[in-house]
């Protein structure tokens, strides 16, 4: 007996016990090894046992993702830097998670410099802050769970706040945002830094990886985008008095703050034009307000477009007759206003208003308003009062939303919703044909399958809705609702008879606007379209230098071919963050990959990654690259004439690939189309 209890004293003295002190070494705690919430105990001891010195965790999101305060660090993410990726002249962010083992108290946060061996990222052009919640109690209607990024009630991390501490419960996760802005002279590379993290518990760090790409967005925007905003809401905010010089000075951080994520419409209400009347009941208007307001969009917005506010509506509501609004007029005698039919103000209104357009210069990126949203039971009174305001104003175009087609004659843009677009596609393709620009637009519609930009909605499919853009070659994007937050609190909970979100995607700061990860999103998706835009006209220079026949030829359909990826069509497009950052990548790569020679361009009939039923399956390959070049298709040499040009037809490899290698001497370049082969 005694000789067994010493084998057994023996055994734990000498091996268990110091197996024990190795494990807990290793793992920092007790080994365990059920799971929780995504990350196992053993990797929470782990955790826990360095609260002793750091009583929290910091670990990043994944593109597009959002930090529920109920999240738990993956076990994959713990220790892992924030990676971020863009071009020069872009803004790009990510999230991270701060999730705290006790209760921590006046948390702050701060980030460095970025170096690489080229060059630095000021900190000046970086920013890192706490993200809040908005909470809600129902979900957009008509949505599939599958389609929800959380079910309500719940509480969604949305406004990017300004305050500069903020205390954490145990057990919480608090996401926060960094931001980078990428200056255009920046060299290309990777550079590092950290996000600092201190709270009075302790403190910690999480490194910062931004890698630039050696390309750089143009400084003015190829999408046309508008949301419309609410100046008295702004005053409100910032208790100032509409169009005192308070005002203006908070405003124009707002402009700029439009202008810093892509919007470049802005829309100015008609009533910024004064009217005066006289004793012979004679018009005569000031447009100093409205000059003032324009001059301020175009310098500090950086405006493209502006879109004077709506003239007419539907007297009794929406789908009824369309009527002109009345119009305030001063006596110039009493000095009073008086309402007056706007029969009787807008003939002579619009046709001082456009000779003045005119005068400023701003006739031809001046749109108006008729009535918003004309429908099927409407249509005519509106086509009616469109008659008339293009007989008083005829070179100023006209702009509407609108839920209904066939107005050709009366409307030179046209902004139908997303869903109406996709029903009656057709019929807008018609008008774009026939010289019409089309946007489109979204609002409390639509929802179900569709992008939208709502709180419970992932956040790609705000991002997505730019790409739509380009893949239906949409000029432009509206939305009603950059600020109409609730009055009473603008971070209180959403208006119950809209989808959670519509009204507004911005919030009031304390001495400016507050952006949303939804308007980061946003941001995004319109840098996403402008990285496609770039590489059509970079497929275009590289045309230009190899000549004929190159210049006859589509090449910079393979923008197009990208896109679709992204966006096969306008409900099927992708719900995987990661693939449309691989796609984004890609673009990049071949943007690059353009100007490494022998310059080459090639395309195919049909388009790349299009679904192909098996049968045989033949594909047309076309190109052109520089004089003297050998070219082989699959292995197959190709003849290539005096020009560079090559037409052939191939059948896919074994993986369903067109491989395309073009050599010159030493130089050498291989290009691959895949295709998806539909067996039954």
């Amino acid at each position: 007996m005694r000789l067994r209890t010493l084998v057994i004293f023996l055994l734990i003295l000498f091996i268990i016990l110091p197996l024990i002190m190795i494990l807990g070494k290793y793992y920092g705690g007790p080994f365990k090894m059920s799971q929780i919430g995504g990350i196992s105990h053993l990797e929470m001891s782990k955790v826990e046992s360095k609260t002793e010195s750091t009583p929290f965790i910091l670990w990043p999101a994944r593109p597009l993702e959002r930090i529920y305060s109920d999240d738990k660090p993956p076990k994959d993410r713990i220790g892992k830097p924030i990676t971020i990726s863009c071009a020069r002249n872009e803004y790009e962010g990510c999230l991270f998670g701060i999730t705290a083992y006790v209760d921590l108290h006046n948390v702050t946060l701060a980030i460095t410099d970025l170096h690489s061996d080229n060059g630095t990222i000021s900190k000046e052009n970086l920013q890192v802050r706490f993200v809040g919640f908005i909470h809600i109690e129902r979900n957009t209607p008509d949505t599939p769970t599958s389609e929800l990024e959380r079910l309500a009630p719940c509480d969604i991390p949305d406004p990017i706040l300004d305050v500069s501490k903020m205390d954490i419960p145990s057990g919480k996760t608090q996401p926060c945002w960094v931001l980078v802005y990428v200056p255009e002279s920046t060299p290309p590379g990777e550079y590092e830094g950290e996000v600092i993290v201190n709270a009075d518990e302790g403190s910690n760090s999480i490194k910062l990886i931004v890698k630039v790409y050696p390309i750089t967005l143009p400084k003015r925007k190829h999408l046309l985008v508008t949301n419309w905003f609410d100046v008295e809401r702004i005053a409100e905010a910032y208790n100032v008095s509409l169009w005192s010089e308070d005002f203006w000075k908070i405003f124009e951080k707002w402009v700029k703050f439009m202008a810093d994520h892509g919007q470049n419409v802005y829309k100015v209400s008609i009533y910024t034009i004064r009217a005066y009347i006289d004793e012979k009941g004679s018009l005569s208007f000031d447009f100093s307000l409205f000059d003032k307001f324009v001059e301020l969009v175009l310098n500090a917005g950086r405006a493209e477009r502006i879109e004077i506010s709506h003239i007419a509506e539907p007297k009794g509501g929406w789908g009824h007759e369309f009527v002109f609004k009345e119009f305030p007029v001063i006596d110039k005698v009493t000095g009073k206003t008086m309402m007056l039919p706007g029969e009787k103000v807008f003939p002579c209104l619009l046709s001082a208003l456009e000779r003045h357009l005119e005068e400023k210069g701003w006739l031809n990126i001046t749109m108006i308003h008729i009535g918003d949203e004309p429908c099927e039971s409407n249509v005519d009174s509106w086509k009616r009062l469109s008659n008339l305001v293009h007989q008083w104003a005829p070179k100023l175009k006209r702009i509407d939303a609108i839920e209904t087609t066939g107005l050709e004659g009366y409307l030179e843009v046209w902004v139908p919703t997303l869903h109406h677009f996709n029903d009656w596609y057709e019929e807008y393709i018609k008008a774009m044909k026939k010289g019409y620009e089309v946007w489109f637009y979204t609002c409390c519609f639509p929802h179900g399958l569709y992008p939208n930009r709502f709180l419970d909605y992932p956040l790609i499919k705000t991002r997505i809705l730019h790409w739509i853009n380009y893949a239906y070659n949409l000029k432009g994007y509206l939305h009603w609702g950059l600020n109409s937050w609730p009055r009473e609190n603008p971070f209180g909970k959403p208006y119950e008879k809209l989808p959670p979100g519509d009204t507004h995607i911005t919030y009031p700061g304390k001495s400016g606007p507050l952006s949303s990860l939804r308007f980061e999103a946003m941001r995004d998706g319109i840098e996403d379209y402008e990285y496609l835009k770039l590489l059509e006209e970079e497929i275009k220079k590289v045309k230009e230098k190899l000549g004929d026949p190159a210049l006859e030829l589509l090449f910079e359909i393979r923008a197009m071919e990208l896109c679709r990826r992204v966006v096969p069509s306008i409900v099927d497009y992708t719900r995987d963050p990661e693939e449309l950052m691989r796609v984004r990548e890609l673009i990049v790569e071949e943007i690059v990959n353009l100007w490494r020679r022998p310059l080459v361009l090639v395309l195919t009939i049909p388009p790349e990654n299009q679904v192909i039923p098996n049968g045989p399956i033949v594909i047309i390959v076309k190109g052109v690259c520089e004089k003297g070049c050998r070219v082989t298709i699959n292995g197959k040499a190709v003849n290539v004439d005096e020009n560079g040009y090559f037409s052939t037809w191939t059948h896919l490899d074994k993986q369903g690939r067109v491989v395309i290698v073009v050599s010159k001497g030493p130089l050498r370049k291989t290009i691959i189309r895949t295709f998806k082969v539909r067996y039954k």
